[in-house]
């Protein structure tokens, strides 16, 4: 491979690395706004009567993180 050829492979990589870092911010920034949303569902639930157990099963999460989740004023 010639100088030339690493030079152009280089700043491939380099955009593909800017794009990647990009598209990895984007999409921790909007896991965490979903969290936001999913926790404060999970407490409007809880308050219009779901029980422990429907809130479970309806987020796919454990008992104890329903419950952590409950505990917290807002997230």
């Amino acid at each position: 491979m010639s100088v030339v050829d690493q030079a152009e492979r280089r700043v491939e990589l380099l955009k593909q690395a800017v794009d990647l870092a990009e598209r990895l911010h984007a999409n921790q920034t909007e896991h965490q706004h979903l969290l936001r949303q999913r926790n404060a569902n999970c407490r409007e639930l809880k308050a219009a009567g779901a029980s422990i157990k429907e809130l479970q099963e309806a987020f796919g999460v454990s008992r104890s993180r329903v419950q952590q989740i409950l505990s917290s004023s807002s997230d």
